[in-house]
């Protein structure tokens, strides 16, 4: 799986717990675990984006060299 395809995956999870959040499913007793696991997915997006960020730097600055 490719980097921005991972991201795309983990922003339709975030996407998901975000709509349980607003939606008429939403229990108290569940919203902290819900809560952790969104705080997660937000990191482990945040961690990818970066390190695709550098990774374009890296490629653009090989191009303009």
């Amino acid at each position: 799986m490719s980097k921005a395809s991972n991201i795309e995956a983990r922003m339709k999870q975030l996407r998901e717990l975000v709509a349980w959040f607003e939606g008429d499913d939403f229990k108290l007793e569940e919203a902290g675990k819900k809560f952790g696991e969104a705080t997660n997915l937000a990191k482990e997006i945040e961690l990818e984006l970066s390190d695709l960020k550098n990774t374009i730097t890296v490629i653009k600055e090989s191009f303009d060299s």
